[in-house]
C-alpha cells in the first residue's frame, strides 16, 4: 500500500520521462513549438486556476490515466533501448558533414536528443584522410580548356565547298571534304586498274568493252587481240567436284567402293559432278570458242573417266550421260569450227578419239566428222 507522499514523487516524476521518451513527429512548420510555447513540463508543473497542486494537465478520458499509471510502475527501459528509440527513422541527406546536437542551456527542454529523421553520424573523410574528392568539372579545368560551346550540327552536301574548321582548342584543323557520290572505282586512283576489274561482273566487264568501241576499226582491233579462254579454272572445279565423289566412298577394307553402298553414299556427289560439267560445257558452246571447246573436252573425257565404274549397269548412267554430253560438244566444235581449229589441234584430237572409243562408242561420230573436215582441206 502506497502513501499519499509517494503516489505525489511518482507523479513528480511522470513530466521529466515523458520528455526523455517522446517521439518527435515529422519536423514540419504545423507542429514545431515555438520558443515563447513552455514545454509540457512546464505546463504539468504549473499550478492551475483553481489552486490545485502540481498536476494542471487535465486527464481527458480514463486511457490517459491508465498509461500515466504504467509508466509510473513500469521499470526503466534499458540504454540500448533508449538508443534505439532515439535513433528512429534514417533520413538520408546530401552532406556528409556529422549531424550537430541540439544541446543547449539547462532544464529538461534543453536536452540532447537526436531527431528520429536525423542521419547516424558517419566518418568525414575529408576531415580525417585529407583526400580531396575531385569532381569531373575539377578534373576537366585541371586537364585542360573547357569545350567550346556546342553549335547546331551542320549537313554536309555535296556542293558546298570545302571548309576548315577546329573541334576542340589545341587540336590540329579538320577539313571538311566535298562528298561525291560517284563510284570508288572512279575516285579512288590508288588502287590498280587490274583489282578493280575483278570485282566486277561477266556482263559489266562486256558492257564496259563494248561501250569503248565507237567504230568498225577499234572492234577490229580488240578482236585480233582475243586469247583463248583459259580452261584452268574450268579444270579446278571439275577435279574438286571429283574429289568429293571419292571422299564419299567407305575407306574401310571390309567394304567394296564400287557397290550399292557405297554409290548410295557417292550419288549426290556424281549428279553435283554431271551439273559442274554441263555448266562449263556450255559455256563455251554458247560464246562460239570452238577451239577452248575441243582443249576441255579433251581434259574433261580423262577426269570422266576415272570416276567409279560401279558394278551395277544403272549405277553407270551419270557416267554415261558425262561421256555423251562431252562426245555432243566436240561433234558441235568440229562441225562449227572446222579448220579454224588449226591442223595440230585436230589431228591431236583425232588420236585421242580412237583411244575415247573404247570408253563411249558413239565418240565414233566426231571421228567420221573429223575426217570430212579434213578431207575437205585437201580437196581445197
Amino acid at each position: 500500500m502506497t502513501t499519499p507522499l509517494q503516489t505525489r514523487m511518482a507523479l513528480a516524476e511522470i513530466p521529466d520521462r515523458l520528455e526523455a521518451l517522446r517521439m518527435a513527429n515529422t519536423p514540419t512548420n504545423a507542429n514545431r513549438r515555438t520558443p515563447d510555447e513552455p514545454t509540457p513540463a512546464a505546463i504539468i508543473n504549473t499550478p492551475n486556476a483553481n489552486g490545485g497542486g502540481g498536476l494542471g494537465m487535465r486527464l481527458d478520458n480514463d486511457a490517459n490515466v491508465v498509461q500515466g499509471q504504467d509508466f509510473v510502475f513500469s521499470p526503466l527501459p534499458s540504454p540500448d533501448e533508449l538508443v534505439i528509440r532515439q535513433r528512429g527513422r534514417r533520413r538520408f541527406t546530401t552532406t556528409f558533414s556529422p549531424d550537430k546536437s541540439n544541446g543547449g542551456g539547462g532544464g529538461s527542454g534543453g536536452s540532447s536528443m537526436r531527431s528520429p529523421f536525423q542521419r547516424t553520424p558517419t566518418k568525414n573523410l575529408q576531415l580525417t584522410s585529407g583526400m580531396i574528392l575531385r569532381s569531373s568539372p575539377r578534373k576537366r579545368l585541371t586537364m585542360g580548356s573547357t569545350p567550346p560551346e556546342p553549335t547546331p550540327m551542320e549537313t554536309y552536301s555535296p556542293i558546298k565547298a570545302a571548309t576548315t574548321k577546329q573541334l576542340w582548342p589545341g587540336t590540329p584543323i579538320v577539313k571538311k571534304l566535298k562528298m561525291d557520290d560517284r563510284p570508288v572505282g572512279q575516285t579512288n586512283s590508288d588502287v590498280e586498274l587490274p583489282s578493280l576489274l575483278q570485282g566486277l561482273s561477266q556482263q559489266q566487264l562486256i558492257d564496259l568493252i563494248m561501250n569503248n568501241i565507237n567504230t568498225s576499226a577499234d572492234e577490229e582491233r580488240i578482236r585480233r587481240k582475243l586469247p583463248t579462254p583459259d580452261i584452268s579454272a574450268l579444270e579446278q572445279e571439275l577435279q574438286y567436284a571429283k574429289r568429293l565423289i571419292f571422299k564419299s566412298l567407305p575407306t574401310s577394307r571390309l567394304c567394296k567402293k564400287t557397290d550399292a553402298a557405297a554409290y548410295s553414299k557417292a550419288s549426290m556427289h556424281l549428279n553435283e559432278f554431271k551439273r559442274v560439267l554441263q555448266v562449263q560445257a556450255k559455256r563455251l558452246h554458247d560464246a562460239t570458242h570452238w577451239d577452248a571447246l575441243v582443249d576441255y573436252v579433251s581434259m574433261a573425257w580423262q577426269c570422266v573417266a576415272t570416276t567409279p565404274n560401279w558394278e551395277s549397269h544403272a549405277h553407270n548412267a551419270v557416267r554415261r550421260q558425262c561421256f555423251k554430253l562431252l562426245a555432243c560438244s566436240c561433234y558441235a566444235a568440229i562441225k562449227h569450227g572446222g579448220m579454224r581449229l588449226g591442223q595440230t589441234r585436230l589431228e591431236s584430237l583425232e588420236r585421242n578419239l580412237r583411244e575415247w572409243s573404247k570408253d563411249y562408242e558413239d565418240v565414233l561420230s566426231c571421228v567420221n566428222a573429223l575426217q570430212r573436215t579434213l578431207s575437205s582441206r585437201t580437196s581445197i
